[in-house]
């Protein structure tokens, strides 16, 4: 990269640090919203625009990760074939975890939101499974890894 380019990359990262650390002060020492003072679920003035700020970051980091990317699979197609059966690993992965996610609703006295009904608890349970798989083959990876440095 050139200095130039890495110059203003830097600028753009101090500024968008600064904003960050400005609505992390007013988070945190900021006012709050009127009649919840004192209380237990104290909730800042600013803290819509600290979520909005948040996914303003998000967007701008799932822009840029898909933009490099696409320039490292144009300029180097041979890794794009290890980089596509990694997403098809976990596809299957997230695949097997909505088959074994039931979509049953919850029995829950008193709850009277719209989140407990069968898609939703679905795709929840979906995401829990693929997690639960995921945690186990790290698990199984670190003890192979292991088993095999001491067989070597």
């Amino acid at each position: 990269m050139s200095d130039r380019i890495n110059k203003i990359v830097n600028i753009i990262l101090w500024v968008l640090l600064g904003i960050s650390v400005v609505f992390g002060v007013f988070f945190y020492l900021g006012k709050v919203v009127p009649g919840t003072e004192g209380t237990n679920i104290q909730e800042p003035v600013v803290t819509n625009a600290m979520l909005t700020w948040a996914y303003v970051l998000f967007g701008i980091t799932l822009v840029i990760t898909l933009v490099f990317s696409i320039i490292n699979v144009i300029a180097n197609p041979a890794n794009a074939k290890k980089g596509l059966i990694s997403v098809l690993f976990i596809g299957v992965v997230f695949v097997a975890g909505y088959f074994l996610a039931s979509d049953t609703p919850l029995n829950m006295p008193g709850y009277e939101g719209s989140g407990n009904i069968p898609s939703v608890i679905k795709w929840v349970g979906t995401g829990l499974n693929a997690a639960y798989i995921l945690a186990v083959l790290a698990i199984l990876a670190i003890f192979y890894v292991e088993i095999a440095k001491i067989f070597k």
